[in-house]
């Protein structure tokens, strides 16, 4: 599912410019980044800054209590009444992103729901953290991005980002990033082999900004992309984290750009 916009999330500025689809993945730690190993820690609590944004009259209602690690949520719909029917798209109902503050730790969730609409989404790192719930319920014309922060307020040191770079190396792949298009080769320079289409596509870009977290994800330009992802739009200025997720040999591989948009 795609469409041509900025998407806002409260008063945040975007940014891409390009296509929207909802967000696709699978929960896992991102290699090699400092806080992806679980840690046992104290109560998730709800952050008072920023609360839940609201967008198209929908709203996140954070439910979470201070006897677990994990955050209940639900969306409640214009009317008030909360949401329990929501479009499947591309394999699941709910799409769900977790990233630190400090822009480490990125985790991609497609968490259960009960039919009453509530969620859960374990969180089982320390510091604070940004969530970011995409869906689309029914009657909606479109899908809705929705975010909350949590904070378990046990102190930890900000995690630094690997500095800027275009070549990231992942499963035994190397991926070349010029722009926003990106190519995925073997050790040797020769062409990937055993990529495959994850969730309907041929690979999924998330992009976050540094500070507001501001948020976008994209899709290939063309869907038969092979081994070259090439996708639309430009970013505004600022640093960036961007996580590209593609399917290889039967999993989910993710490559991590740092980048700096002057």
């Amino acid at each position: 599912m795609h469409r041509a916009a900025f998407i806002r999330l409260a008063s945040f500025v975007l940014v891409i410019a390009g296509t929207f689809g909802t967000a696709y993945g699978v929960g896992r730690k991102l290699p090699g980044n400092p806080e992806s190993k679980p840690h046992t820690h104290g109560p998730v609590k709800p952050s008072l800054v920023p609360p839940g944004f609201t967008s198209g009259g929908y709203v996140l209602i954070n439910e979470s209590t201070s006897t677990k690690a994990s955050v209940g949520l639900h969306i409640d719909g214009p009317d008030g009444a909360r949401v329990t029917q929501f479009v499947d798209a591309n394999g699941s109902q709910l799409h769900v992103v977790l990233i630190r503050f400090d822009d480490s730790g990125f985790e991609h969730l497609r968490p259960a729901m009960a039919a009453n609409g509530s969620f859960s989404v374990a969180i089982d790192h320390r510091g604070k953290w940004h969530i970011i719930v995409e869906s689309q319920p029914v009657g909606a014309p479109a899908p809705v991005v929705l975010t909350t922060n949590v904070d378990d307020e046990v102190p930890i040191d900000q995690v630094s980002l690997p500095a800027p770079h275009d070549t990231v190396k992942t499963d035994g792949l190397v991926v070349t990033r010029s722009g926003l298009t990106f190519t995925v080769t073997s050790k040797d320079g020769a062409a990937a082999e055993g990529l495959e289409p994850y969730l309907g596509q041929p690979a999924h870009l998330i992009a976050i900004r540094r500070g507001d977290l501001a948020y976008s994800h994209l899709h290939p330009i063309d869907a038969t992309a092979g081994a070259t992802f090439a996708f639309e739009g430009s970013l505004s200025p600022g640093t960036y984290r961007l996580f590209l997720e593609f399917g290889h040999d039967g999993k989910v591989d993710t490559a991590a750009f740092t980048v700096v948009q002057p």
